[in-house]
């Protein structure tokens, strides 16, 4: 009788989570966005420096208080395309500063997208860099992802630095990818795997 090959081990896989529950760092509160935000959103997504790197352009109030009841319903994370935005808000005085984003790229492939956004009045003091790090921690600790992307366009040099803070490598430079507000863009994805976190994470550590 010939000999059967051992079945693969299968891909580890994502732990869902149903109830996106509040993080907390040193310095930053990361909730899912609520309605009662729209006036912080409103003061750094309808800047036209804010939007100049991201697929849509400046948004008005008007716009965004159509938009927000439907994001402020999303709080699982499951399946595939499911995605969560959340605020980014200061403990000291609750004021949202900006946002981030994390969706589910794949499950079968255990791959988690993240992406932020910060209002220009509050860069430079390392907020994003503290959120996007506890998301991380979540991504990977919590979700137990195998992989972690951002999609960025790579005329962002301020995400770019980020995504290096990070630990995350560009992998792809994406040539005339997309199509956005009348022309062809190039797109960068950065990525970071879970085995690379937990080995910066020990490194910090010692």
């Amino acid at each position: 009788m010939a000999e059967q090959s051992p079945a693969a081990a299968p891909p580890p896989a994502l732990v869902p989570c149903d109830a996106f529950a509040p993080l907390e760092t040193e310095r930053l509160l990361l909730r899912v966005v609520c309605e009662d935000d729209l006036d912080a959103v409103a003061a750094y997504q309808s800047r036209a420096d804010v939007a100049r790197h991201l697929p849509f352009g400046p948004r008005d109030r008007a716009e965004l208080a159509e938009l927000l009841p439907a994001r402020a319903a999303r709080t699982r994370l499951r399946e595939d395309g499911d995605a969560v935005q959340l605020s980014l808000a200061r403990r000291e005085d609750e004021q949202v500063i900006g946002e981030l984003y994390v969706a589910i790229a794949s499950v079968a492939w255990a791959c988690v997208e993240v992406g932020w956004m910060v209002h220009p009045d509050h860069g430079g003091s390392g907020y994003a860099t503290e959120g996007a790090r506890a998301l991380l921690a979540f991504v990977f600790e919590t979700l137990h992802a195998h992989r972690a992307i951002a999609r960025l366009d790579p005329a962002n040099a301020a995400s770019v630095r980020l995504c290096e803070r990070l630990g995350m490598r560009r992998e792809a430079h994406l040539v005339e990818e997309i199509w956005v507000k009348g022309r062809w863009q190039d797109s960068a994805i950065h990525a970071l795997l879970a085995r690379e976190w937990a080995a910066r994470g020990a490194a910090q550590r010692d």
